[in-house]
């Protein structure tokens, strides 16, 4: 009953808030794109129920799973539970220790909580538990919605700043781009990964009257990814310090993106020279010969053949090459041993076919992309290229590359739809 009542709140909300209300895209078409997201919510949860129905390791459920034990916390021992919340060192008290081991995914593979995955997600979770009366359901179409609000902003954001004459192109492939609506469809992380992706981009278009109001959803923003993402982090934040720079002292986006990637093969080097968990040789190559081994243990079937990585220079870069081709271009059509493989393949091919065609009527009709259209899909690229290097390097399981992939798709929509609204607007002139 109280999803049901839920359900007819956010259509309410999404009628009635001026927030919601973009140009060129009614609130029909809004509400049935939350229909959409819903809908493919409920298909997520049938997968995992009948198809993967080993609930511990259901990427679902997990977080809502171990949220239960905090949500108990607070009814048995409230102070406790707000000590956890709010980060409270609780190494040294075994009281507030012992109802967090019976957590399966309270701790991740980093030492440090400051880097930790998953406690973020618990967390919320938590807290929704108290609201919703510990309804999965309630849960899982509070993340839609978090999701789903990261995609209005963004699309708010991108037409408020580019004036595109295509807003319903838009709009619809956040919508219903399969792997993008597939995984911000359920208690993930991605759904508040788009959402502070959201924010990021609303400040960088941002009324300069509403200045620190901006700043501080920039920096929630850069915090939640920072929490649970920590790798997309790193590759984020140079690609968007080098945007910013790039665009408010008016210099070549080349520049601004070479003089970064120096600076972050200097501090690569450096940290190498330390034998300890600075070092992101070291680290890189502990989860990925982690993700081999579990690949094995659990017969993955759409394992990838990768060469372990060793914790030194010469092997990250002997590992780049395979780790660009495995990230932009899986799967491939020899990698499909599983029906649900073929839609990524698909995406792919779709992906790569609108951005040659919209490339080849570019050059061929002789079009000068915008100084800030220009900026912006470089500096997209830019990030795109960090982040599939990295989870090509680290990731030897196609399922999952294809979801860790998801930060990246947005970056690609988004030079996408520069690029056709460059060459839509010329060809109208």
């Amino acid at each position: 009953m109280i999803s049901f009542l839920y359900i007819i709140l956010i259509f309410f909300l999404i009628k009635n808030l001026r927030f919601f209300k973009l140009k060129g895209i009614s609130k029909a078409e809004i509400i049935f794109g939350v229909c959409i997201q819903f809908f493919a919510s409920y298909l997520l949860y049938i997968v995992y129920t009948q198809y993967y129905m080993e609930r511990y390791t259901a990427d679902i459920f997990k977080f809502y799973d171990d949220s239960l034990v905090l949500h108990q916390l607070f009814f048995d021992k409230p102070l406790d539970f707000i000590k956890i919340l709010i980060g409270f060192d609780i190494s040294n008290n075994q009281l507030l220790t012992n109802p967090l081991i019976e957590m399966n995914h309270w701790d991740s593979s980093y030492k440090s909580s400051v880097m930790n995955e998953s406690r973020l997600i618990i967390k919320i979770n938590a807290l929704l538990n108290i609201i919703g009366f510990k309804s999965y359901v309630f849960n899982m179409l509070s993340f839609v919605l978090i999701g789903y609000l990261g995609k209005i902003l963004i699309v708010k954001s991108l037409l408020k700043k580019f004036k595109l004459k295509y807003p319903k192109f838009l709009f619809w492939s956040f919508v219903l781009m399969p792997s993008l609506l597939i995984w911000t469809s359920g208690i993930l992380k991605e759904p508040l990964l788009i959402f502070s992706f959201g924010l990021v981009i609303h400040f960088l278009v941002s009324d300069r009257k509403k200045k620190w109001f901006n700043f501080s959803s920039l920096l929630f923003g850069l915090y939640i990814i920072f929490k649970i993402k920590f790798y997309v982090f790193i590759c984020f934040f140079p690609a968007l310090a080098s945007y910013i720079i790039s665009h408010k002292y008016k210099l070549k986006p080349f520049f601004t993106i070479a003089s970064s990637s120096l600076i972050l093969a200097i501090l690569m080097v450096v940290f190498t020279q330390f034998n300890s968990t600075l070092n992101p040789i070291k680290i890189l190559a502990s989860k990925q010969n982690d993700f081999i081994r579990l690949a094995k243990i659990f017969d993955a079937g759409s394992s990838i053949n990768m060469t372990p990585l060793e914790p030194n220079l010469r092997s990250l870069l002997s590992a780049i090459p395979a780790g660009i081709i495995n990230s932009f271009f899986r799967p491939l059509p020899n990698d499909i041993h599983e029906t649900i493989h073929l839609l990524p393949l698909i995406e792919n091919i779709f992906i790569f076919l609108g951005l040659f065609l919209t490339l080849f009527k570019i050059s061929q009709n002789k079009i000068q992309l915008k100084k800030n259209y220009k900026n912006l899909i470089w500096h997209c690229s830019f990030f795109i290229l960090l982040m599939y290097t990295l989870i090509g390097i680290g990731t030897p399981v196609i399922g999952a590359l294809v979801r860790y992939k998801i930060p990246g798709l947005i970056f690609i929509l988004i030079s996408l739809n520069l690029l056709y609204d460059s060459f839509k607007k010329n060809i109208a002139e």
